[in-house]
């Protein structure tokens, strides 16, 4: 990632504007604008104002960046916390206007991974996450088949830290936008192999025993489908009062409830998964209630349901 796409990384992960940030270190909107795309290069000057305004170490991340083997440990904490902003951000503003920032993100993490001489594992686990996150905003925006490529790098990375949430977690959402080619045993090829994974987060598997009960569903395989709920709601009592893994910051009971509520649905049970749904809604925190994500889930239970 080049220093002045960095620079935009972070002010974007950071929900300020280009305007903003003219305003806030006293250079003019053009200048960042030609900073920020590589038109001209970073001065000191302009590094320091985007640290004093973001409260951001770009310095360090500025160093690695330029030089991906000398990655380590604060860097990579550095970048996990543009990640965890930028999340934020499409929950209140949706996929398109992050995605941008997303792919910077992803670029520089596989980067890291390529060639950090530390660190290796955590570099690997970092660039799945970011690079799953990338896939998970393409689909998001309909462009699926950049989604697949993007979380199939993120399994491949997930391999490569030996990290059992990050090979889980990201096995289970490439088959999720796999969906979209209809390749249903491709499909639940990926929801199994998500599910043997040893050593597996709770919640992490959870949620694949409600996705794979979910894929059952869709798929008309009424009788299977409904084994695999209660498998799931096993799962998800078993998980009860665990905190989540990070790159699950979305999970809650409240969403949980939701995507019970999307297989009650599928298996012609209505009235039963708008109830489920709307006692999960109501669960869920107020930053969730506002997303794309959730909006779309809930559409897929009852077109006429909101979260608002």
């Amino acid at each position: 990632m080049e220093p002045g796409a960095l620079l935009r990384a972070a002010r974007e992960a950071a929900g300020i504007s280009l305007r903003a940030m003219a305003e806030r270190s006293y250079y003019s909107k053009a200048y960042l604008s030609l900073i920020e795309t590589g038109q001209r290069p970073v001065p000191a000057g302009v590094a320091a104002a985007y640290e004093r305004v973001l409260g951001t170490d770009l310095e360090r991340l500025t160093v690695v960046a330029r030089t991906p083997a000398s990655v380590d440990t604060t860097a990579l904490s550095g970048v996990a916390v543009m990640l965890a902003a930028t999340r934020r951000i499409e929950d209140a503003a949706g996929a398109v206007a992050v995605l941008p920032a997303a792919r910077g993100l992803s670029a520089m993490t596989e980067a890291f991974a390529r060639e950090a001489r530390t660190a290796q594992a955590q570099a690997a686990a970092l660039a799945s996450e970011v690079t799953q996150y990338r896939g998970w905003l393409e689909h998001a925006i309909g462009a699926d088949v950049a989604a697949r490529r993007s979380l199939g790098t993120a399994v491949s990375l997930a391999k490569e830290s030996r990290d059992p949430d990050r090979v889980a977690h990201s096995l289970g959402f490439l088959g999720y936008v796999t969906v979209s080619a209809g390749n249903y045993d491709e499909v639940i090829a990926l929801s199994d192999a998500a599910l043997a994974v040893p050593g597996a987060h709770p919640i992490v598997t959870a949620y694949g025993r409600m996705r794979r009960a979910e894929l059952l569903a869709a798929h008309g395989e009424r009788s299977e489908a409904q084994r695999a709920l209660a498998m799931a709601d096993a799962a998800a009592e078993e998980a009860d009062d665990i905190e989540p893994p990070t790159s699950m910051y979305w999970w809650s009971t409240g969403f949980a409830a939701v995507q019970r509520g999307g297989v009650l649905a599928l298996l012609g049970h209505a009235a039963e998964a708008v109830e489920e749904a709307t006692h999960g809604l109501a669960a869920m925190p107020t930053e969730h209630r506002e997303s794309e994500w959730l909006a779309s889930a809930l559409r897929r239970i009852d077109p006429d349901m909101s979260s608002t």
